[in-house]
């Protein structure tokens, strides 16, 4: 953890709390050289059918336990918070009355590092893989890390095809290193705003203007926005949400090119692929209600609507079009889908000129 500047968030406290919540778990009966050869062939796999060609070797997949996990996550969300904790200090610093500033934070500190930390210590039992690349601040080298008791835990749960479920994991995570390695700029421009995000956001935002938003939203709105997880969003000044909607796009149709492409792959891969999804959806919905509460409280739930949104985008464009159409979104910020074009493939397609050029060399056919 750092040490040598003020902190707004009780680091420690977070790291026990998360290491304590995420308990030990059952052993995966497997190795890391199993879950390289199996990454390595995804690799090969993803990249012969996006034709994406990665610009800087993939990681080697890494087999960890769920401290370890927990341990990196806590590392990145130190590193993402650095520059709002300083602002937020230098906030509190500022107070004429030593006491109440030595109070405030003091309270901060804590409720803080134990929200970080139970978040970690409750996403530790349930993620069972992660392609971990730096966003904001200096780029460092990307991971492949597979978390073994979760990844025997789902195993079990789903009561699939051990090899099979190891394929997927495996091409799952894998589809993210191809996309990234092959697409340097991508890290880059969703690290600008969400580190612009996060400098907004440790702007000071007075409850009485929290409290006329509020008042100003009608019931069904007001309603539909906590059910959703949105209401903080709605809450928010245009800026932000501006902002907001530009990052949700980008890693709606990040996270919707690796679902379209895992599909299209692992109907390759194996005829037994499908019946994977199907399990995979119905674990989703069989959640016990206090799972369900935390995923919301997470924002796992909205995670799970951009899964499925960018999806249903990359399908179609990819059906009516071909995958070429579809990884024109990667040929720079200006290339991606705007917020509004992601229930529109079409007018996307339109924008970037491939249906015009489809047009045009259709005449000389």
């Amino acid at each position: 953890m750092a040490e040598g500047r003020p902190m707004l968030v009780d680091w420690p406290l977070a790291e026990r709390l998360a290491l304590a919540l995420a308990g030990s778990g059952p052993a995966w009966d497997g190795s890391a050289e199993e879950l390289r050869l199996e990454s390595d062939r995804a690799a090969r796999l993803v990249r012969r059918y996006t034709g994406l060609r990665p610009k800087a070797p993939l990681p080697g997949a890494e087999l960890v336990d769920r401290a370890a996990w927990a341990r990196v996550n806590l590392e990145s969300f130190e590193h993402l918070s650095a520059r709002v904790e300083e602002h937020l200090e230098n906030r509190v610093s500022g107070s004429n009355n030593d006491r109440v500033s030595g109070i405030q934070r003091t309270i901060v500190r804590t409720a803080t590092g134990a929200e970080i930390g139970l978040a970690v210590g409750y996403l530790s039992q349930r993620v069972i893989g992660q392609y971990d690349v730096a966003l904001i601040g200096p780029a460092r080298a990307p991971r492949l890390l597979f978390v073994g008791p979760d990844l025997s835990a789902a195993r079990a749960r789903l009561d699939v095809d051990r090899d099979l479920f190891l394929r997927w994991i495996a091409l799952h995570e894998t589809t993210h290193a191809v996309h990234f390695a092959s697409v340097p700029w991508l890290r880059e421009h969703i690290g600008a705003i969400a580190e612009e995000l996060f400098e907004k956001a440790a702007v000071e935002v007075k409850p009485t203007e929290i409290l006329g938003k509020l008042v100003r939203l009608n019931p069904r709105e007001l309603l539909s926005s906590v059910k959703s997880g949105e209401l903080a969003t709605l809450l928010l000044p245009e800026d932000q949400r501006r902002l907001i909607d530009r990052l949700t796009a980008t890693m709606t149709l990040v996270e919707g090119y690796a679902e379209h492409v895992m599909d299209a792959v692992g109907d390759q891969l194996d005829p037994g692929y499908t019946d994977l999804r199907r399990a995979l959806d119905r674990d989703r919905e069989r959640r016990g209600l206090l799972d369900s509460i935390v995923s919301k409280v997470l924002g796992l739930e909205m995670k799970l609507a951009q899964y499925r949104r960018g999806k249903a985008f990359a399908d179609e464009v990819v059906r009516d079009h071909g995958i070429r159409t579809l990884n024109r979104a990667w040929s720079g910020p200006e290339a991606l889908p705007r917020p509004e074009e992601l229930d529109t493939p079409a007018e996307w397609v339109e924008r970037v000129g491939a249906a015009r050029e489809r047009r045009l060399f259709a005449l000389f056919r």
